[in-house]
């Protein structure tokens, strides 16, 4: 005989719709701009409840539902400024764009939760639902992030600051801590749909959970130091040069001057290397012999070497070339002496999957049309370091590859000045942190209007700068050559718990 919670809906259907707007309230509040993070452990379990006994179209629907409410919290509207500003289209074209690109990457990961949800219910053991509820949630950020590219705003990214509960990235990355999180959230619902102890013993499954991750948190923020080693004097220039110079080539010079004010302030801290962010420059720089004499002038024939970001360009055959977002890393008489492509290029900014939507009018050229690189680039002077630029910095992956490549420091070269003032900046920064962690290796920011920064190799953030300023700042970026298991083994816990999801699934179905 089916259980009671299979027979019957806990709660009724306008209680269910009214918990599953809560859950979508609920997550998004964890993120920039209201940051609430300690409602990451909650935020799920009013859907869970929500859900329990119900057909899998209606956790679909009721899924759904959170997962459009959330992200018109926490993304929709920093979507929609960028999009008015880079496609200049107008306040409602560019608010159904990021309504439109929220459903795709939020709200169907989150319709699908809410039906593997339901089907979840027919387990018959609180703690098995508990942790199966924790395995679907986090094989759908990792489906989100893998097959849709966009792995923004997970869960574990709401405790970016708050080094003792991510330190487990260490071992399964950014899932890892996100099955936590959701485990916490699928033990609080079982005591909010039936008290009783059978619930209560499932409440201790995520209760035990989470003090093992802020155990395991503490054992290792005493073990990972972020002084103490060999360091790199890093000099993050932040030139707060408009997008309007990048975009018109008669203000390339404006630009140019705007980065080398900040560069000559950044010299009396006597640096190592000196980071230019993503767009410094938006002139090609090998046609262009007066950027060389600029960074001579600065730097002087035995300063350091300079990271700058520009477009660069290579012959494509029959004519034709092409165009890669670009760092360079150019000696200080203004040589290049190594360059790294951009890899992961960001769809409708840089290049475009679609060219416009039929019947809407709506056209969607990207600014620059880039060619994504093929490799990625360890520079090895005055150390060895990899570059992420912009967006790289969201995916794991890429920051894996650079530190078994032998990269000792990581370097985030970023031109956010697209996001304004808006929750993308700090939501941008938040996913930076999580690259730190998951290699060990510190992360040095450099934007063009902020947030730059240093985050140290236990995730610490170091160094924090002021947005919207003209300045640059010498930090010292601790230089690490352990290799995590993340790194060896990469999202290996994402994929066990893809599989622990759908033999739940499997199993639910046949208790049904």
């Amino acid at each position: 005989m089916p259980s009671s919670l299979e027979r019957e809906h806990p709660f009724s259907a306008t209680s269910a719709l009214a918990l599953a707007a809560l859950a979508g309230v609920l997550h998004g509040a964890c993120f920039a701009p209201l940051g609430v993070w300690p409602l990451s452990f909650v935020a799920l379990a009013p859907l869970v409840a929500a859900t329990r006994g119900r057909r899998l179209a209606a956790g679909f629907g009721l899924g759904w539902l959170t997962g459009t409410v959330a992200p018109s919290i926490a993304i929709v509207p920093w979507v929609a400024a960028a999009t008015r500003d880079y496609f200049t289209q107008g306040s409602l074209g560019a608010t159904l764009f990021a309504l439109a690109v929220t459903q795709v990457m939020g709200a169907l990961p989150a319709a699908a939760f809410g039906a593997a949800l339901s089907r979840l219910s027919a387990l018959r053991s609180g703690w098995a639902r508990v942790l199966a509820a924790a395995a679907c949630w986090t094989a759908l950020e990792f489906a989100r992030a893998r097959a849709l590219g966009a792995p923004w705003d997970l869960l574990a990214h709401a405790l970016y600051a708050h080094p003792l509960w991510i330190q487990t990235a260490e071992l399964g990355g950014a899932f890892l801590v996100s099955f936590v999180v959701a485990a916490a959230a699928a033990a609080a619902a079982e005591v909010l749909v039936a008290p009783s102890k059978q619930a209560f013993s499932a409440a201790a499954v995520g209760a035990g959970l989470i003090a093992l991750a802020a155990g395991y948190g503490a054992i290792r923020l005493q073990a990972v130091r972020d002084g103490g080693g060999p360091t790199l004097r890093v000099a993050l220039v932040q030139g707060n040069a408009p997008n309007a110079w990048r975009l018109d080539v008669g203000r390339a010079d404006d630009a140019l001057r705007a980065f080398a004010d900040a560069t000559r302030r950044a010299m009396r801290g006597r640096p190592d290397l000196v980071v230019w962010p993503e767009n410094a420059v938006s002139f090609l720089l090998a046609p262009n012999p007066q950027l060389g004499r600029a960074v001579g002038d600065l730097v002087g024939p035995d300063g350091p070497p300079l990271l700058v970001g520009g477009p660069r360009y290579a012959p494509a055959g029959e004519g034709r070339v092409r165009f890669f977002n670009s760092a360079y890393l150019l000696s200080p008489r203004g040589d290049p002496l190594a360059f790294y492509d951009k890899r992961r290029l960001v769809p409708f900014a840089e290049y475009a999957p679609i060219a416009h939507v039929p019947g809407l009018g709506w056209r969607f050229d990207a600014p620059g049309e880039y060619t994504p690189g093929a490799t990625p680039t360890v520079f090895t002077q005055p150390d060895r370091f990899g570059v992420l630029i912009c967006f790289e910095a969201i995916y794991p992956e890429l920051a894996r590859d650079l530190v078994l490549a032998g990269a000792r420091l990581l370097v985030n070269v970023s031109n956010d000045a697209w996001f304004g003032t808006s929750a993308g900046l700090e939501q941008h920064f938040a996913m930076a942190v999580f690259r730190a962690v998951e290699t060990r290796r510190a992360v040095a920011r450099a934007t063009n209007t902020g947030i730059t920064g240093l985050v140290g190799p236990s995730g610490r953030i170091l160094a924090r700068f002021p947005t919207g300023v003209r300045d640059a700042w010498v930090v010292s970026a601790p230089l690490r050559d352990e290799v995590t298991p993340y790194t060896r083994r990469g999202d290996a816990f994402a994929w066990l718990a893809t599989v622990a999801g759908l033999l739940a699934l499997l199993g639910a179905r046949r208790s049904r």
